[in-house]
């Protein structure tokens, strides 16, 4: 399989890896092994379970807890894990605790995978990638084995901690508690808390993370921070105040959601449900019971999504920042794309726009695909809801996934894994060829009136 990854293009073996990951996962959650005596999922569950896992989404048909064993939850965290981090990660650790040395071509892909740009650094981006993420995630477990070893012993309370903290990170949003998600905790600081963190963290992107450990080395004299991060750090702030102050706002009277709460537990929810928006899964409120203006904001920010080259999915922040600060540009008429000092380069241009382009049109066509599919009695805001969860790597629900038919879970599949990998990366691996000759040329003006 390593032989047959090496002979492709970058965004190719991006695709093929994910895909080999969740036909393994697929066969073996098909296990009767693996699951429990009164488990009634089929291959196709099991098929969707290892897509949603694997392109860290979290929506399910069947449930983690009344399907899977011991074992079979150790096969989804597994999966969970690799799919936050990438096969392709994985593949590189090996080649640098063996000491053997990256080739262009794995550089390349390793680069494409995570979104990191300097190449002289790779080596040690890899290495820093796995220590912060089991750290991170240990230091979660820890933390939450304090709530639930009381609750459930130390055996199943330790499994629980690590379970959530791994799927957390990875902006999984399964749990092994049932159907109803973090529910039964709307109002408990702590895990509320805690899982909101590692969302954060995990949401972050790895050069950032990787960005702040090298700046706080001992020894190192100045604390300077690249531009994309501060951008990341700035908007993700931004982006979570206003989320929880519109969720307060549009759901504050709401006696289904948060309207007989206290104002503090009004605030933590409202706070939860921003954070997990960003391509988290986990729930603390039924969304059939939201009012459809909060859905709306919901669907929105799911639409941003998180830092690129992290576990995070949706279109990331810092593409939908450039194409503003190029509107920007457009309507005052200015000659460069500039912000915080710094100019934008048209390249990174051309790139922001086609991933906006494509992951919109994309949407559509799988909103289009889904409604086409779906059964009268199903709301269409419930159906973009879904949509854009799926595509967004999300894996919120209005309680609608195990409800829809063989069909439209195959649609939902299909967005996970394209919102995962990128819809670009799909682009492109799907139609690498040879550069025509008539692409090259240059032709006379072409007058087209526009807006």
């Amino acid at each position: 399989m390593l032989h047959f990854l090496s002979k492709q293009s970058p965004a190719r073996r991006i695709m093929l890896s994910f895909a080999a990951v969740i036909l393994i996962g697929s066969l073996l959650l098909d296990l009767p092994m693996v699951q429990l005596a009164s488990s009634k999922a089929t291959y196709f569950n099991h098929l969707f379970t290892s897509v949603s896992m694997v392109c860290v989404t979290g929506l399910f048909t069947t449930s983690v807890a009344d399907t899977y064993n011991i074992w079979g939850q150790l096969i989804c965290m597994l999966l969970i894990q690799i799919g936050g981090l990438g096969l392709i990660s994985f593949i590189g650790l090996f080649y640098v605790q063996n000491k053997q040395k990256l080739s262009f071509s794995n550089r390349q892909t390793l680069q494409e995978s995570l979104s990191h740009d300097e190449t002289n650094s790779m080596r040690d981006f890899v290495r820093a990638i796995f220590l912060i993420t089991f750290s991170i995630e240990a230091l979660g477990a820890l933390i939450l084995s304090f709530r639930f070893v009381p609750l459930f012993g130390w055996g199943k309370g330790l499994f629980t901690s690590l379970f959530l903290a791994v799927s957390a990170f990875c902006n999984a949003g399964f749990d092994n508690f049932g159907s109803n998600s973090l529910q039964n905790f709307q109002t408990d600081p702590l895990v509320n808390l805690t899982i909101a963190a590692l969302i954060i963290m995990g949401g972050l992107g790895f050069s950032v993370w990787f960005d702040l450990k090298t700046n706080l080395t001992p020894g190192k004299k100045r604390f300077r921070l690249r531009l994309h991060t501060k951008i990341v750090l700035i908007l993700t702030v931004v982006i979570l105040l206003a989320g929880t102050l519109l969720t307060l706002l549009t759901e504050y009277g709401n006696p289904a959601t948060i309207g007989k709460l206290s104002l503090g537990d009004k605030i933590l929810t409202s706070f939860f449900q921003s954070v997990t928006m960003r391509t988290a899964g986990f729930a603390t409120i039924d969304y059939t019971k939201a009012r459809p203006v909060t859905l709306l904001l919901y669907i929105l920010q799911m639409f941003l999504g998180g830092a690129p080259g992290g576990t995070a999915g949706g279109l990331k922040i810092t593409t939908f920042l450039v194409v503003i600060a190029f509107a920007r540009t457009e309507i005052l008429g200015l000659p460069y794309t500039n912000f915080a000092h710094r100019t934008i380069s048209p390249k990174t241009i051309q790139k922001a726009f086609s991933v906006l382009i494509v992951f919109t049109m994309t949407f559509l066509v799988g909103l289009t695909l889904l409604s086409m599919s779906a059964t009268d009695s199903q709301r269409f805001i419930h159906l973009l809801f879904e949509a854009m969860s799926a595509l967004a790597t999300v894996g919120v629900t209005a309680n609608l996934t195990p409800s829809l038919n063989q069909i439209s879970l195959s649609i939902i599949m299909l967005l996970m894994f394209i919102g995962r990998i990128g819809p670009l990366t799909l682009l492109v691996s799907m139609a690498e060829r040879k550069p025509n000759k008539k692409d090259s040329i240059k032709f006379s003006k072409a007058n087209i009136n526009v807006g």
